[in-house]
C-alpha cells in the first residue's frame, strides 16, 4: 500500500531519535523490558514538537520495546490506523495473514513501503523479535489516551494510559 506521507513519518522519527530525552526514553524501556514478564513495554511521546511535521491524520507517539523471541501476542485496534517503524532490531511480523521480515527504518536500499507498517483498523498483527529486543516507534490516528486493542481469539480489550 503507498502511502503519501511516509516520508513525513521518517522525519518525526529521525527529529524524535535526535532528543536525547527520546534515546532516554528508550534506554529506561530496554531496562524495564529486562525485569517485565509482559511480551511489550511503551511509553508515549509528545507531538507538539512535530507539530508541521506529523501529517494531520496522525495523533498520537508512542515506543514501544517488544520481548525477544516472544510473539507480542495477536491483536487489532478498532479506533485506529497503525504506523509502525522498526527502530532497533529484528524478526518476522504477521499483518492481515501475511507473513513478512522485519526491516529497520535505516535499512539501506529499502523504501518507505518497505520499512513502515501501515496497518488498518481491525486488522490483526503481531511481532516476533528474533534473538534480541526490539525497539519500534508506533503513530496512531487516536488520541494517546484512547487507543484500543483486541486480543484476538478472546476478545478482551484494553484501552492504553498515556505513559511518560
Amino acid at each position: 500500500m503507498k502511502i503519501a506521507y511516509l516520508d513525513k513519518l521518517d522525519r518525526a522519527v529521525a527529529l524524535l531519535l535526535g532528543q536525547r530525552a527520546v534515546r532516554d526514553s528508550i534506554a529506561r524501556l530496554k531496562r524495564e523490558m529486562q525485569a517485565s514478564p509482559e511480551p511489550f513495554v511503551w511509553v508515549t511521546l509528545d507531538c507538539g514538537p512535530l507539530a508541521g511535521v506529523l501529517p494531520p491524520e496522525i495523533r498520537s507517539a508512542w515506543i514501544f520495546v517488544l520481548k525477544r523471541d516472544t510473539w507480542s501476542g495477536a491483536h487489532y485496534h478498532p479506533n485506529s490506523i497503525q504506523h509502525m517503524v522498526v527502530i532497533e532490531g529484528g524478526g518476522r511480523s504477521k499483518v492481515g495473514g501475511g507473513e513478512r521480515r522485519m526491516l529497520r527504518y535505516d535499512a539501506a536500499g529499502s523504501t518507505p513501503d518497505e520499512r513502515w507498517y501501515v496497518i488498518d483498523k481491525n486488522v490483526p498483527h503481531e511481532f516476533l523479535p528474533e534473538g534480541s529486543d526490539v525497539v519500534v516507534m508506533s503513530f496512531h490516528t487516536c488520541e494517546q489516551d484512547g487507543l484500543v486493542e483486541i486480543e484476538v481469539g478472546a476478545g478482551q480489550s484494553r484501552v492504553y494510559e498515556t505513559r511518560a
